[in-house]
């Protein structure tokens, strides 16, 4: 087996440097370095005997991998930001500390739960057709949050009841007599929890005697300067078309209520707008969103809860949970009058 003195002579650093990325304690140690040991650690297949010999539950880790694409900085969402703050307090109480980064491919999620130290993970964002794959490589319990097929019942997720949730709330605009509505996405193809949202939206519209056109259906780039001229140009070319909007989310329902006010379309008396998630954007905002709530802090707790079954190997069968929704009435919708009045569902 490759030793640590072995490692540390190859990459050029100290022994106790790789010891240090071994046990955890990386927070002096530049995120270069720290990956540059633990690629080396999981290419040698290293392991140590030292959790099985007197380690300290205190010094064992929960990874936590956020998969956002292109994001430079996934905290400055407040959900993203919420949910690892609920992770951190859950598995602190649990004797374990967590390790935190943005992988970008199965290579980087791999490495981050390669150390001997680190128990189990939880990942949000994972393509849901690839959790199975991915959880049997790690070969540690994984939880995931927001990547479920509907009824799967092929690896752990921690989901919500988008579907509802977005029926409820497009039943609520198709009621004050909205029939032209435009769906935002930021996937092309929606998958787990934007795909049911897609769903539900869809559902509701089929309630009232209306079909969904893909016309209807905006995507909104990772890219921010190509995200505003998306919604720019729909101001340009289809703003008077639509009385309402529905955005999969409240970061990207509050810039594009800024965007259309630069473009003088005025929310709600030109056009009402909707969110997904009920963050402090959509509480602060300015007409304040009406939304979906939900609540990023159960997700995280019970994503802990049933990582820790799996850890200390509690007979706990698959488990797919969807978390309920609420929606939340605000200032970002009005009531207008339909051109063909349809009987309500």
């Amino acid at each position: 087996m490759t030793t640590i003195k072995q490692i540390a002579e190859e990459l050029g650093v100290s022994p106790t440097t790789v010891s240090n990325v071994i046990n955890g304690r990386t927070g002096k140690m530049s995120l270069e370095t720290r990956r540059k040991i633990e690629e080396a650690l999981w290419e040698n297949h290293y392991e140590t005997a030292g959790k099985s010999s007197g380690a300290s539950s205190g010094e064992n880790m929960i990874a936590v991998g956020f998969c956002m694409g292109g994001y430079c900085n996934v905290l400055t969402d407040p959900f993203c930001g919420e949910l690892l703050g609920a992770i951190q307090k859950a598995a602190k109480e649990q004797g374990r500390y967590i390790v935190y980064d943005v992988p970008e491919t199965e290579e980087d999620m791999l490495r981050l739960c390669a150390p001997w130290n680190i128990d189990g993970a939880i990942v949000l964002g994972w393509k849901p057709e690839e959790c199975a794959r991915l959880a049997k490589k790690t070969g540690k319990p994984m939880v995931f949050i927001d990547s479920c097929f509907a009824d799967s019942e092929e690896y752990d997720n921690i989901g919500l009841q988008d579907y509802e949730g977005a029926f409820e709330l497009t039943s609520y605009l198709l009621r004050l007599g909205h029939r032209s509505i435009a769906f935002f996405c930021d996937q092309e193809q929606p998958l787990a929890s934007n795909g049911e949202r897609l769903r539900g939206f869809q559902d509701a519209l089929l309630g009232f005697g209306l079909s969904f056109c893909r016309d209807d259906f905006y995507y909104l780039p990772e890219n921010k300067t190509m995200r505003h001229e998306v919604l720019r140009q729909f101001v340009r070319k289809s703003g008077k078309r639509y009385s309402a909007a529905f955005f999969v989310s409240d970061y990207y329902a509050n810039e594009a209520i800024t965007i259309f006010y630069s473009k003088g379309l005025r929310v709600p008396e030109d056009i009402s707008v909707t969110g997904f998630d009920d963050n402090i954007y959509a509480r602060l905002s300015r007409p304040a969103l009406t939304t979906v709530r939900q609540l990023p802090e159960e997700k995280g707790r019970q994503a802990v809860s049933l990582l820790m079954k799996r850890i200390r190997g509690e007979e706990t069968p698959v488990r797919s949970l969807a978390l309920p929704t609420e929606l939340i009435v605000r200032e970002s919708t009005r009531a207008v009058i339909p051109d063909l009045p349809l009987p309500l569902p």
